[in-house]
């Protein structure tokens, strides 16, 4: 039992708003100035002081993981990274309006098809304009066979999958050939067996010494423009043949890198399908508007000259 009475003294305000006693104390608080957990006069916290200061420092780190605030900072900070890993690989369609991707024989038939109809009907009477009829049947006949031939001699172009991070590098890491090559992949071809035709002739000398056969030829299916080691990449997906192994390719990893160079590369990777060809920008800047290079791209047409790469 305690005997006397304890002097009366006026509390004070700590700094973090909590009343205190006039005698030292210990305030553990979560934040400097913020709740208080224990107020404790020093006289007292002698024999309590491992004890609660090992509480308060445990509910003091569980209050902090359990703040709302933090939370939704947390929250916050992940769904920033969140989207914007979305917005590199956010597929894109740079490509708008090009003459060269539209297939002219489904434009010619139609045209040719109507003017005769419209010729037979106007000469026999059926249709007004029999002026007109003749030139109608004369120009008819020769637009519409000419459609047919284009539609029976297209190659429809490829598909072109892009990657938002992968567009706005162009400007800057993109070379000639990674561009001229994604241009004419992804366009309508006449007259050629498949795309890259004459450049896959090449790189594997078909039914050549040091080759393989023909018939192995790979098929291009699609095209990807993706960010590797941030560096713009051209990937070249491939069909091949159960027959052709992955040593045919990795043989040739350096022409490929030679032939689609200067200023990139090659590196190969099998896949479910066939092969992945993955052509990266070395970030030397070689091969980005130069001077003369060797021909790498087949003609545009059967007889017209091969077209010209450029290189620095």
């Amino acid at each position: 039992m305690i005997t006397g009475a304890l002097p009366t003294v006026r509390p004070q305000q700590a700094a973090c708003g909590v009343p205190q006693s006039s005698a030292p104390s210990v305030c553990l608080c979560y934040r400097p100035c913020s709740r208080p957990f224990r107020n404790v006069p020093a006289s007292k916290f002698s024999s309590l002081a491992g004890r609660d200061l090992q509480r308060g420092l445990q509910v003091a780190r569980f209050s902090r993981r359990a703040d709302p605030k933090h939370k939704q900072a947390r929250q916050q900070v992940c769904v920033a990274a969140s989207s914007a890993t979305a917005n590199d690989t956010e597929l894109v369609d740079p490509s708008g309006f090009r003459i060269e991707q539209i297939s002219f024989g489904k434009i010619l038939s139609p045209i040719g098809i109507g003017l005769m109809t419209y010729g037979f009907g106007a000469f026999f009477g059926l249709l007004p304009g029999g002026d007109i009829s003749s030139i109608m049947l004369i120009y008819g006949f020769p637009i519409s066979l000419l459609g047919f031939a284009l539609a029976y001699a297209q190659l429809k172009p490829v598909p072109c999958k892009t990657t938002r991070a992968a567009f706005n590098l162009r400007d800057s890491q993109m070379t000639d050939i990674q561009k001229q090559l994604r241009e004419d992949v992804t366009r309508y071809r006449y007259g050629d067996e498949q795309h890259l035709d004459e450049s896959l002739g090449k790189i594997f000398m078909f039914n050549r010494a040091k080759g393989i056969a023909k018939r192995l030829t790979p098929i291009l299916t699609g095209v990807r423009e993706e960010v590797v080691d941030d560096k713009y990449t051209l990937v070249l997906e491939f069909r091949i043949r159960k027959e052709m192994t992955m040593e045919m390719w990795t043989d040739r990893q350096d022409k490929i890198q030679s032939f689609f160079g200067p200023g990139v590369q090659a590196d190969i990777q099998k896949t479910n399908e066939g092969v992945d060809v993955y052509l990266k920008s070395d970030g030397s800047g070689a091969g980005r508007g130069g001077a003369a290079q060797k021909d790498v791209m087949p003609p545009l047409m059967p007889g017209l000259k091969a077209r010209q790469n450029k290189q620095q």
